[in-house]
């Protein structure tokens, strides 16, 4: 008959080993669900802070822009400038009460010559066009118009087709990742054709299962 071996050298039975390892396995899930818990607060902060940053950003740059234009258009989307009935084609800006995707502020010059108010100079921030309700990046272009052009002779639709063409609307500058509209659904709200109130929110990536978001509601108004 076999002599035991003493306690202090016997193995672990299969059940130790099967209970050891059960209690390592429940261990390394609770670590792992503890990191992805502060990766995904990590990363939503983040987003916050991207957030705020992006509203200041946009906010000084865009205020800045609109004080030194003269004055400002505001259409449905970067691709709706005109509208034709018949064999007349006009702008297609929206009025006072309406609002739109695109923003254009207007710099104009008066020519000492002639006397006419002439556009040297156009910028434009729009909302890439999207599904209504949907979000989408927020693009930007500026750009100077020589020689000046007097828009009562050439419409405003006519000078941006020239010089901003519908195609670039995917690669003028991006300002802003994501934004959605909160004047029915677009961004820009035409208040008396004399102010802009920019309504929206700005929403970056943040974490796996929420997206950071922030509200904005300021307004820009032309020098006139």
């Amino acid at each position: 008959m076999p002599t035991p071996l003493p306690a202090s050298r016997r193995g672990f039975t299969l059940v130790e080993m099967m209970v050891a390892l059960a209690i390592m396995g429940l261990a390394a899930v609770g670590i792992l669900r503890f990191l992805i818990q502060g990766l995904n607060i990590y990363h939503y902060d983040q987003g916050r802070i991207t957030v705020n940053k992006d509203i200041r950003s946009f906010t000084e740059e865009l205020t800045t822009n609109a004080v030194y234009s003269n004055y400002f258009r505001i259409y449905p989307n970067f691709s709706s400038r005109s509208n034709t009935v018949g064999s007349v084609t006009t702008d297609a800006w929206v009025n006072d009460g309406q609002s739109g995707d695109f923003l254009l502020l207007i710099f104009a010059d008066t020519d000492a010559t002639t006397g006419k108010t002439t556009i040297n100079r156009l910028i434009g921030y729009y909302r890439v066009p999207t599904a209504a309700g949907q979000s989408g990046p927020v693009r930007k272009f500026d750009v100077a118009i020589s020689p000046a052009v007097d828009p009562t002779v050439t419409p405003i639709y006519s000078i941006l087709n020239t010089n901003v063409p519908t195609s670039t609307a995917n690669t003028n500058r991006q300002v802003l990742q994501l934004a959605q509209g909160l004047s029915n659904g677009t961004l820009f709200y035409n208040f008396y054709d004399r102010s802009v109130m920019v309504k929206g929110q700005i929403i970056e990536q943040g974490d796996q299962r929420r997206r950071a978001i922030n509200t904005y509601n300021f307004t820009v108004s032309p020098r006139g």
